[in-house]
């Protein structure tokens, strides 16, 4: 965990328009998983925690830098967008709970009225109709059943 935890360092010491300009971010994401041999996976945790600590609104501050995330999913293909939720699920449970949990919900919906996420995609998985990517470093299944839980009004909304 040291070296993720350096790498996400190294994305927050990144100016605002840095942080906005999503192939700085990336390029530092790649360098980063070279430099300490991180699954690719990793890179939309790492970047997640790093350009939204807490005093970053992840809900206020998301439009400036989606263009990251959408790079990195596209990099990655259909498992990308797996990886993507997996990411969410770990930086609001195991991360951030406190401090931002509350969000949650309201940050799912933002990624529904934006096309990031299908509402389809969200229902399903919510529903255990679809499983990430149990091959993944970052599958956690009891993180994944406290964020189920925790956006369970957003999903019946949805529904």
């Amino acid at each position: 965990m040291f070296f993720i935890d350096k790498l996400i360092g190294r994305i927050r010491k990144l100016d605002n328009e840095d942080l906005e300009d999503a192939e700085t971010v990336v390029a530092q994401l790649n360098q980063g998983k070279l430099e300490f041999n991180l699954p690719v996976d990793f890179l939309h945790f790492v970047a997640l925690c790093g350009i939204f600590p807490p005093s970053r609104n992840i809900v206020k501050h998301w439009k400036k830098s989606e263009d990251v995330f959408l790079m990195l999913v596209k990099k990655e293909g259909k498992i990308g967008i797996d990886h993507f939720m997996q990411s969410l699920v770990l930086y609001f449970i195991r991360v951030y709970k406190e401090e931002l949990q509350k969000y949650a919900p309201t940050f799912m919906k933002k990624l529904v009225d934006e096309n990031i996420l299908k509402d389809k995609f969200i229902i399903d998985w919510s529903d255990k109709n679809i499983r990430l990517d149990k091959e993944s470093l970052l599958y956690d299944k009891k993180a994944e059943k406290q964020f189920r839980d925790m956006i369970e009004q957003f999903v019946e909304w949805l529904k």
